[in-house]
């Protein structure tokens, strides 16, 4: 479990077939953050780098929901998919900067 701005968030991994998965258009997705039961469902077959990155995607969904950002759909994938592939460089170079 894990805390966003005073929301308790929970990580569930699942079969690559289960239902929390399962987009409205009938194709699977490899992660998933609902915002109203407040799980990420990862797909369990992930692992390495590729877990890494779709966890953090997934999380960012939830940091979106827990402080209300309101955008629209492709402009929500785009920054959890900008977070998820480039957030950690950010965080280097910033601590990097900053002497950490």
């Amino acid at each position: 479990m894990f805390n966003i701005n005073g929301i308790i968030w929970d990580v569930l991994y699942v079969d690559p077939d289960d239902p929390y998965l399962k987009r409205s258009d009938g194709t699977y997705s490899i992660g998933a953050c609902d915002n109203n039961t407040k799980f990420i469902y990862i797909n369990n077959t992930l692992h390495g780098n590729k877990l890494k990155k779709v966890l953090c995607h997934e999380i960012t969904h939830a940091a979106m929901f827990s402080y209300e950002v309101k955008l629209t759909l492709e402009q929500e994938e785009f920054i959890a998919d900008l977070i998820a592939t480039h957030g950690q460089e950010i965080i280097d170079i910033t601590n990097k900067i900053n002497g950490v």
